[in-house]
């Protein structure tokens, strides 16, 4: 059991190790030893907990460049801009060049998912006739067949609904359009299957 514990801590991070090390009061005796071992293995506490400081600073200083990076994009500055304003004296340079990079495609994808355009509007009416139309069929065999109202399958609705949107749109329900058509188109499924129902009525098993 204890060579067990040497071995999976052995291939634990410094930062897995440090979560275990940080709880070990709630492991047992077997699990504590097995991990003085590893710590020792790895150079010794003290070294130990500098490797993990370092990991800890670098992670905060990664955070401070992203975010610094988000402000200075949003006010209009370009990725050349940024990379020459932004210095770090824990991070490398490729390491911020990275961090800009990533940081301004999220920002990007975030502007076109966000952006209202005439595909956004056509796409989202499409998908919502569909998958309303769809969602309307299925609601209303579900009152044919059951003769009751399960209001739980309206979430299913808006599964459909907004899966037709998002397929012919590319956009996510993040943006106001795409979320507003697929409410409608919800509505829409809910007369429609309603309407089906006084239609063509109880298709169910008989009731005594």
């Amino acid at each position: 059991m204890l060579n067990e514990l040497i071995e999976r801590y052995s291939q634990y991070s410094d930062v897995e190790l440090m979560n275990v090390y940080s709880n070990k009061n709630a492991y047992t005796d077997d699990a504590k030893q097995a991990l003085d071992i590893v710590i020792e293995k790895k150079g010794g506490i003290q070294s130990f907990t500098d490797r993990y400081d370092k990991i800890v600073a670098k992670e905060l200083e990664k955070s401070r460049i992203k975010n610094d990076a988000v402000k200075l994009y949003l006010n209009g500055m370009t990725k050349n801009d940024i990379n020459h304003i932004l210095i770090s004296e824990i991070l490398a340079s490729d390491e911020i060049q990275q961090i800009i990079e990533t940081t301004s495609k999220e920002i990007e994808a975030t502007k076109r998912d966000l952006e209202i355009k005439p595909s956004t509007i056509i796409g989202s009416i499409l998908g919502g006739i569909i998958g309303g139309t769809i969602g309307g069929i299925l609601w209303g065999l579900q009152i044919m067949y059951s003769g009751h109202v399960f209001y739980i399958f309206v979430i299913g609705l808006g599964i459909i609904s907004y899966g037709f949107i998002k397929f012919f749109t590319k956009q996510s329900r993040n943006n106001i359009a795409v979320f507003v058509i697929t409410i409608l188109s919800v509505i829409y499924a809910l007369i429609l299957g309603f309407y089906l129902y006084e239609l063509f009525g109880y298709h169910g098993p008989d009731r005594y």
